[in-house]
């Protein structure tokens, strides 16, 4: 395995792509007695997806050949199930005396915390803690904090559920939880999974945590939140959504969150759940998503497009930046637009470019939409543009070649177009910016999306902080005034944004920005363990037109010769301690090479003697079947120890 690589490669459709990455060293090359040993002829990889190596080519391409190969794989497994594990689930009800034991302990700093074991592979663990920083604890009380353990092993991300202290439902909370959880882990073995913006909601039942206005839960991820409480990333935090905000939930969950990063004063959401709380919204019929979403049935919602930034500047200019390799959900958004206008919105706060957030709140004298503004607790003073929600550009104005008006003046020069139409108008919208302009302006703006160009048009507008409103609960001062003002659509660099805090369990390798899959896939069972795939990870990978090579299937090859060199052995490795492992395979030009790893070492000798029958006729027919004109592919896999 080379010493050194960059970490360069197309992204997946569904994930960040990553740029360049750090090097890794301390890997296994040469000779020794068992044939492990580096290819000394040349050897390249090229895939089949069209990319060549230095050559401008669609991103995203390799990773979409990728992820479909890999999930018509997976459908042959869908009844691979976990079948020994999803037996209906009934936690005991504690009694009087055993809850408030529990409790004090739940509660007690001295007191380890309590762990909940649903079955062999899942387990809960749970505290009430008052050193967890969020608004609750600010304000001189407690979180009640619950963990997973176990998610992992079925390619679900762990959950973590945050609520305030609730002593007269502890009952119902500890008992209703811990059947969702089991719920969420029967869903995973079946293939359906919770990522960030997903829902689960309640089913079978009229109450949730003992509350007949919860529905269910919206689920976070904010990697950048740790406590010793939480499991290893990757971890989403759900938050409880009442009845009335389902709709909300499911069309535009951003708008939810934001608002309820207002009402717990948490920049930009809370990551904790307010048991029996009021809801934020109680209609959808007073909202201009209402035109955008079908609350009713569902069939349309606003697209929402990864890493997309709306910001705001103070004097009223607007900038929207679109990542590179999010073009393909941008032709997407433009295949669902209609003729006469164009919406979509964002994913996920930008914290290191805004620091306030428009936010929208329903008037509960007559239910109308009201703007408001979402202040960091922290706020930076170099970061001072205000992020939006989503975006409307209509052409309800009329076009300015008509004989009232002077011809519509454009510049255009390389990838970028500049149109000096005063007849524009920007503003805000309840959580979002609306931008009016003429059909022909419009016609240019889905061009200049289609050929990922850069657009910019003059427009009036009216600036959000230049009639004053003072917004006394984030001590804002919102201004109103007319201007003329840019509106500037930006293509940047492709975001990483994806795996952040994961770690490759064989040198703790940072897996930051590293796109993956996620696999779901029974394994090889012996009579008391089970290993499993649950993860693949292409550290790198560039494809190349010309080949017919499949990395998916070379994955698949290897997983499957990786769990039969290994089940034998099962019992030594659980002795060991070895319950995440991960294999890691190099192919290119120059050698051929895997290691094998766990608990941030490498496995020891005999594991790998073990492996190398299986593993060597593998790599070498790989590092055969691939041409001399690619780069490197390297591949990290997963694997899970389970009871």
């Amino acid at each position: 395995m080379p010493a050194n690589f960059s970490l360069s490669h197309p992204p997946f459709v569904s994930w960040c792509p990553a740029g360049e990455g750090p090097s890794i060293s301390s890997v296994v090359t040469g000779a020794d007695s068992r044939g492990r040993q580096a290819l000394e002829r040349k050897k390249s990889v090229t895939f089949h997806d069209g990319v060549k190596p230095g050559v401008e080519t669609v991103p995203s391409m390799a990773a979409t050949v990728a992820a479909t190969n890999i999930m018509s794989s997976l459908k042959l497994r869908a009844n691979e199930t976990d079948t020994d594990q999803v037996s209906l689930f009934k936690p005991e009800t504690l009694t009087t005396p055993e809850l408030e034991e529990k409790l004090r302990q739940l509660k007690d700093p001295g007191e380890p915390p309590i762990e909940f074991r649903i079955h062999s592979n899942l387990t809960v663990i749970s505290k009430i803690v008052d050193d967890f920083d969020c608004f609750l604890t600010r304000n001189g009380g407690h979180c009640w904090i619950f963990s997973t353990r176990g998610l992992c092993t079925v390619a679900q991300d762990e959950l973590i559920f945050i609520f305030n202290e609730n002593i007269n439902s502890a009952n119902d909370i500890i008992t209703d939880l811990l059947i969702h959880i089991h719920q969420i882990y029967i869903d995973a073995t079946k293939g359906s999974f919770v990522r960030h913006l997903g829902l689960s909601l309640l089913s079978n039942s009229s109450t949730l945590l003992g509350s007949s206005t919860a529905m269910g839960f919206l689920y976070v991820s904010d990697p950048t939140s740790q406590y010793n409480l939480f499991p290893e990333a990757p971890y989403v935090f759900g938050i409880l959504i009442h009845r009335l905000e389902l709709p909300t939930a499911q069309c535009f969950p951003m708008r939810l969150l934001l608002r309820l990063g207002y009402e717990y004063q948490s920049y930009p959401w809370p990551l904790f759940s307010v048991c029996d709380r009021n809801s934020m919204f109680s209609d959808t019929q007073h909202t201009i998503m209402s035109l955008l979403c079908d609350f009713r049935s569902f069939t349309y919602v606003l697209p929402i497009i990864r890493s997309l930034t709306i910001s705001v500047g103070i004097q009223g200019s607007v900038s929207i930046r679109i990542p590179r390799n999010r073009h393909d959900d941008i032709l997407k958004a433009l295949e669902q637009s209609s003729p006469h206008a164009l919406s979509f919105g964002i994913m996920n706060v930008n914290r290191e470019i805004h620091s306030k957030h428009l936010v929208t709140m329903q008037n509960s004298a007559d239910q109308q939409y009201e703007t408001h503004l979402l202040s960091s607790l922290t706020p930076n003073a170099e970061h001072i543009r205000i992020g939006g929600n989503f975006l409307v550009i209509n052409a309800s104005l009329r076009s300015r070649d008509s004989p009232s008006s002077s011809p519509l003046d454009t510049q255009n020069s390389g990838s970028f177009s500049l149109q000096n139409n005063l007849n524009a108008k920007v503003n805000a919208i309840e959580d979002g910016i609306m931008l009016q302009i003429d059909g022909d302006a419009l016609k240019i703006l889905k061009q200049c999306l289609k050929e990922r160009k850069d657009y910019a048009i003059l427009a009036k507008a009216r600036s959000i902080f230049v009639e004053e409103q003072n917004d006394s609960r984030n001590e804002n001062v919102m201004k109103r005034s007319s201007s003329e003002q840019l509106v500037e659509f930006l293509w940047i660099d492709d975001d990483n944004d994806i795996n952040r805090g994961v770690r490759s369990p064989i040198d703790h390798f940072p897996m930051d920005g590293i796109r993956n899959s996620r696999i779901h896939y029974a394994g090889q069972r012996s009579s008391l363990f089970r290993l499993r795939w649950t993860d693949l990870f292409f550290i790198e990978c560039l494809l190349n037109s010309n080949e017919s090579f499949d990395p998916t299937r070379l994955a698949d090859s290897l997983a499957k010769a990786f769990t039969q060199a290994l089940t034998p052995f099962i019992d030594m490795l659980v002795e060991a301690k070895y319950r995440k492992l991960g294999l890691r395979v190099t192919i290119d030009r120059e050698n051929a090479s895997y290691i094998a790893g766990s608990n941030g070492e490498q496995l020891p000798p005999f594991f790998l003697s073990q492996l190398d029958d299986h593993m060597i006729p593998i790599v070498m027919k790989a590092s055969d079947n691939v041409s001399r004109s690619a780069p490197s592919l390297v591949l990290e896999l997963i694997f899970y120890l389970l009871d």
